[in-house]
């Protein structure tokens, strides 16, 4: 099965990534790089999938700017915001992976409803330049998820379903980071939001199956 070649590749580079990518307080190039090969491997495994077509490489596009706003975070207090807008562009390219045309206004208020209040767990008390990337981040988000959700509703596919579980559970899992970063640190962070950002990072790659 096709799925298996997405699936198996990122399961070691995972592995890999949480063997000896660990601990992150001093970031040094081999953990940077251990933190971003599940992402690589993504992205190889879309290109071999599609070879180049459009929709490859906007989700490929995407799944870059992801690794780079992962990176980002791994020096938290310097390029936080670089990391922030890396993942707003992300956003941007998975909504035009999932297509712009099929508009569909109850999934917008459902998506906007559902984004706003992670928004507001997230960022109550952001103060200088975080509170406007926080808008802009949360405002791709919610565009992501919404072209997601309307995606599936048109093609009723599995890929499609897997884009929408998928951009739910990135959001959530960035949202849990963010208050690891913003407010107050959670024990065992790499266990509580790493494995649900890299399964949400899988998941709208496998959008990319038939």
């Amino acid at each position: 099965m096709e799925i298996f070649k997405f699936v198996i590749p990122f399961a070691l580079a995972l592995l890999l990534r949480f063997e000896f990518g660990l601990p992150e307080t001093r970031p040094n190039p081999t953990r940077a790089l251990l933190r971003v090969l599940p992402i690589i491997v993504l992205i190889a495994a879309v290109q071999e999938r599609h070879r180049g077509n459009e929709f490859s490489l906007l989700l490929s596009a995407g799944l870059s700017f992801s690794a780079a706003g992962d990176l980002c975070l791994l020096f938290k207090h310097q390029y936080v915001i670089i990391g922030i807008i890396c993942f707003s562009i992300a956003y941007c390219f998975y909504a035009l992976a999932f297509k712009l045309k099929n508009d569909n206004f109850l999934l917008a208020c459902l998506a906007c409803f559902i984004v706003i209040v992670i928004y507001h767990f997230m960022t109550p008390k952001l103060r200088g330049l975080r509170g406007p990337a926080a808008i802009i981040y949360i405002t791709t988000a919610l565009l992501m998820t919404w072209r997601a959700m309307a995606w599936y509703r048109k093609t009723r596919k599995y890929n499609c379903l897997a884009a929408v579980v998928g951009s739910v559970v990135l959001v959530v899992s960035e949202t849990v980071l963010s208050k690891h970063i913003f407010q107050f640190p959670f024990n065992q962070i790499e266990v509580i939001d790493r494995y649900p950002y890299y399964l949400g990072q899988l998941l709208i790659a496998l959008s990319a199956l038939p």
